[in-house]
């Protein structure tokens, strides 16, 4: 039986389009993004972004990146690096059609993500990311070569 007062925190993967959606995010990806923030903080949830993530971020203006790093910094995202452990899983991502190789910056989120150990990624990259696809093929990949599945998730 499991001790009722131990507290088990999630800890989760925000990939970009989560950042971004707090400042840009329109109408209810705006709304859900700033409910899911609020909830992560006062649950206590540890967030994680990436390297990978970062160099997205670092390719927009000035401005955006502000307030990015911004919402970084406020909810304290803290950085993974994107390991050539995770670099040679977002290749298998890729080689298996997972996420298409134009896209690698997906495979890779996934892939830190997995290799990690994270429970949760959430993104609203529904085309490449969140749909069932995506998540029936990173299982049977992340079993196959070791790596615990986390769940894939809009915020």
């Amino acid at each position: 039986m499991k001790d009722k007062t131990m507290i088990q925190f999630l800890r989760i993967y925000l990939e970009t389009s989560v950042i971004s959606a707090y400042y840009f995010g329109r109408g209810t990806i705006l709304n859900a993004t700033k409910a899911f923030f609020h909830t992560c903080s006062t649950k206590g949830y540890e967030l994680f972004t990436s390297d990978v993530g970062l160099r997205e971020i670092d390719r927009s203006g000035t401005s955006t990146q502000e307030k990015l790093y911004g919402v970084i910094e406020e909810f304290n995202v803290r950085i993974c690096p994107l390991t050539s452990e995770a670099d040679r899983l977002a290749e298998e991502y890729v080689r298996r059609n997972v996420i298409q190789t134009n896209i690698r910056a997906g495979a890779e989120h996934i892939a830190v993500c997995s290799v990690n150990g994270l429970e949760v990624l959430a993104s609203w990259n529904l085309r490449h990311i969140v749909n069932l696809k995506t998540k029936m093929m990173v299982k049977d990949i992340n079993m196959e070569m070791g790596y615990p599945t986390p769940n894939i998730v809009r915020p």
